[in-house]
């Protein structure tokens, strides 16, 4: 009887246990579905284009809202940080590729290699070995040059497209927090000639 009983406390005190991980996996659904309704509101980047209350805004509505964030027209430096996160990525992927091809390079390198020891051992040393393993040399160097150089694009690639990131998230902020801004009611409103054109004329 005691071993039963010890045996059912021993269940009861482990239910919890096995229960958490699903309240902990709820809990962490409702932080990520709170921070996507927070980013519901208010402006948020995406990208090089801006969200305003979950709706990516065209050109026209984007560059309305840039045109006065406390009295100031952020769209040049808009358009400047748009070409940096460009450049991030073109440096990111490049360098990706270049590392990639680096890699592809070494495989083929230690490919001649295996052959020609493979063929050194068939024929007890008698094959010219110097030819099979020039291009092994040539393919090495190669390799290690391009994924040096696709390591370096990297290193440079990301802090770019980071800062450009944060300096675009800065001016969303800025946006959510001016005094002075142009109204959601604008931005989202129509006119025969564009949003952004009907206002500046």
């Amino acid at each position: 009887m005691k071993k039963i009983l010890f045996l059912i406390l021993t269940i009861i005190m482990c239910i919890p246990a096995f229960a958490e991980p699903g309240a902990r996996k709820e809990e962490r659904k409702a932080q990520k579905d709170s921070i996507r309704a927070a980013e519901m509101v208010g402006a948020h980047h995406k990208g090089v284009k801006i969200k305003l209350d979950g709706t990516v805004l065209t050109k026209e509505q984007q560059s309305l809202l840039l045109s006065n964030i406390d009295l100031e027209d952020y769209n040049d430096e808009w358009a400047s940080y748009k070409k940096q996160r460009h450049l991030g990525n073109g440096l990111v992927i490049g360098g990706s590729v270049m590392i990639g091809v680096g890699a592809a390079a070494e495989v083929a390198a230690l490919g001649y290699i295996v052959v020609g020891a493979l063929v050194g051992a068939l024929t007890l040393g008698q094959a010219d070995m110097a030819e099979i393993m020039k291009p092994a040399g040539y393919l090495a160097a190669g390799g290690l040059a391009a994924a040096g150089v696709g390591a370096g694009a990297l290193a440079v690639g990301i802090p770019i497209r980071v800062k450009a990131d944060k300096k675009m998230k800065a001016v969303c902020e800025g946006y959510n927090n001016a005094t002075e801004r142009v109204e959601k009611e604008f931005i989202f409103g129509s006119t025969g000639s564009g949003v952004g054109l009907a206002l500046r004329f």
